[in-house]
């Protein structure tokens, strides 16, 4: 897309907003406009009556731009409400927009792009962008309509002069747009360094344990201060083309405040003009030229800006996971004898050796059923093609008698409570952890959840009991506990099929011996699959399969 193209869609995403936004631009930019206006006039006047020497005109003259000044500063400030008020919807959308679309991806997507580019999309990215509504389009609208009601005075009062100093004005705005390209290549640039950076400082802090004991810090720093070098470089340059735009800037400014005391003498000399002409064209002319530079100035900031916006567009036109049902299907597991029928299932996560090869499983209801098999024969994979997590490549999943593709990954995901290896707790207390599983859930259904995970007699040692808050992903409590609170918030949900993969590989013995117990309570009325190497999980199924 074009930048224009761009930047017009992102303005469309203020939607019904849009006129309410420009609207309030151009009236608060004009309002201002003729405030500044109104006290150039009032200079006039007063040189105009001091010719004269009509000195008892003064106070009106006063009390009439006093009045034209208060209304109109008056009326600016509330468009500059309204204003100001839509920039901040528009970039709270944005945000709205990134974050949901960062959750909705396929999960091809999350293993192929690292965590800390996601962030600097989400916080960085986004920030640049808005700010667009914020800031860059007011600046570069606000120039452009005070110096249209600017000239439109400038020219009322001397023709002549107004247009030498306009044309001189817009040759400096077309040497300032020259650098408009490199800056929005530059901030391009700058946007992936930065991305680049956050994506180093996250894998600092995720594996901080695996940096420290290998003793990896110093290459990872090193790595990071390379990451902050190359941004840093990007960033010079960028300075760089800010300092030439504001030494151009200040040097034509002193131009055209030198030719215009030259051009006013030469007229005044001729009498083609007065005093007072002169006086107020100066004055409006200072408010003018100002202009010109700031247009000048946040002209290329816009592009920059827009460059961002496109970061933001090719992130949100990315694939997203189609989770709504197909059709309107009801399920009834009354009648069916098997909760799970794999048929020819053939997987491979890229061009590589298919993972599955036409598996053809069948998973009867209400039974402990362990899948087992050698390291990379596909048993996790066959969970997640369960969960939906990949398309399948062939062959058909059917849950209760109805194709995975006839329910839809929503219908699908509401069958199945899914306990992985390493449970991962939210960093908030025990209640809501649990309730992460059934969002509407009450407290007494919760504890209830807790007792048949063998969980409610150790959360009530706790300090805080139920309250007591989850630290670091539950670096407070044991492994059987995380395991023990994460089998709670997969009862609660209450789906009729319970996947545990490699649920309890690491526990000690009492910690598994209480998820065994857990697992007994819950075969009576639901499906159980779990993924097991230990033999003690092996020997307590109903049903071993073997891949």
């Amino acid at each position: 897309m074009t930048q224009k193209n761009i930047f017009c869609k992102f303005l469309g995403l203020l939607e019904n907003r849009l006129m309410i936004y420009i609207v309030s631009i151009i009236m608060m930019t004009t309002f201002y406009a003729v405030f500044e206006v109104t006290g150039s006039l009032f200079v006039k006047s007063i040189f105009d009556i001091a010719e004269k020497g009509n000195y008892e005109d003064v106070s009106v003259t006063m009390g009439f731009y006093l009045l034209i000044g208060i209304v109109a500063v008056c009326i600016a400030s509330m468009f500059m409400y309204i204003y100001n008020n839509e920039a901040k919807k528009g970039s709270i959308e944005i945000k709205k927009k990134v974050f949901s679309k960062t959750l909705n991806f396929p999960m091809e997507f999350y293993d192929t792009h690292h965590s800390g580019e996601l962030l600097s999309r989400l916080i960085y990215d986004t920030d640049k962008a808005s700010e667009i509504y914020s800031s860059r389009l007011r600046r570069v609208l606000a120039p452009i309509i005070s110096v249209l009601v600017y000239i439109i005075i400038m020219f009322i009062i001397n023709p002549a002069m107004t247009l030498v100093l306009v044309l001189l004005n817009i040759l400096l705005f077309l040497l300032n747009t020259l650098i408009s390209k490199p800056m929005k290549k530059v901030g391009k640039e700058s946007a992936e360094k930065s991305a680049i950076m956050t994506e180093k400082l996250s894998n600092m802090l995720t594996g901080i344990e695996v940096n420290k004991m290998y003793d990896f810090m110093h290459h990872n720093r090193k790595k990071y201060e390379l990451a902050n070098k190359e941004y840093c470089y990007v960033q010079r340059k960028r300075m760089y083309l800010v300092s030439i735009l504001e030494s151009l800037n200040v040097a034509f400014d002193m131009l055209c405040a030198l030719l215009f005391l030259v051009i006013g003498i030469y007229f005044l000399q001729h009498q083609l003009v007065s005093l007072g002409d002169i006086a107020a064209v100066y004055t409006i002319y200072a408010a003018l030229s100002l202009q010109f530079l700031q247009l000048g100035k946040y002209y290329p900031e816009l592009m920059n800006c827009i460059s961002f916006a496109e970061r933001i567009f090719s992130f949100l036109d990315e694939k997203e996971e189609c989770t709504e049902m197909v059709n309107d299907i009801q399920i009834n597991s009354t009648y069916e004898s098997s909760a799970i029928n794999i048929d020819n299932l053939s997987f491979q996560y890229n061009v590589a050796t298919p993972v599955l090869n036409q598996v053809t499983i069948t998973i009867p209801k209400n039974k402990n059923v362990a899948l087992i098999g050698r390291s990379g024969c596909g048993k996790s994979t066959i969970a997640k093609l369960l969960l939906g997590f990949y398309p399948i490549s062939s062959g058909d999943i059917k849950f209760f008698g109805k194709s995975i593709k006839e329910l839809g990954l929503e219908n699908v995901r509401a069958l199945i409570a899914y306990v992985p290896q390493e449970a991962y707790l939210f960093e908030t207390n025990i209640i809501e952890n649990i309730r992460y599983g059934k969002p509407n859930a009450t407290d007494a259904e919760i504890i209830n959840a807790a007792k048949l995970a063998n969980a409610h007699d150790f959360i009530m040692k706790q300090a805080d009991k139920y309250q007591t808050m989850i630290i670091g992903n539950g670096h407070n409590l044991s492994g059987g506990e995380k395991q023990r609170i994460a089998m709670a918030r997969a009862i609660i949900k209450n789906s009729p099929i319970m996947i545990l993969d490699e649920a309890t590989s690491a526990l000690d013995n009492e910690s598994e011996f209480l998820i065994q117990d857990t697992i007994t309570k819950l075969k009576k009325t639901k499906t159980i699959i779990t993924i097991a190497h230990k033999q003690a999980t092996i020997d307590f199924a109903d049903i071993v399969i073997e891949l």
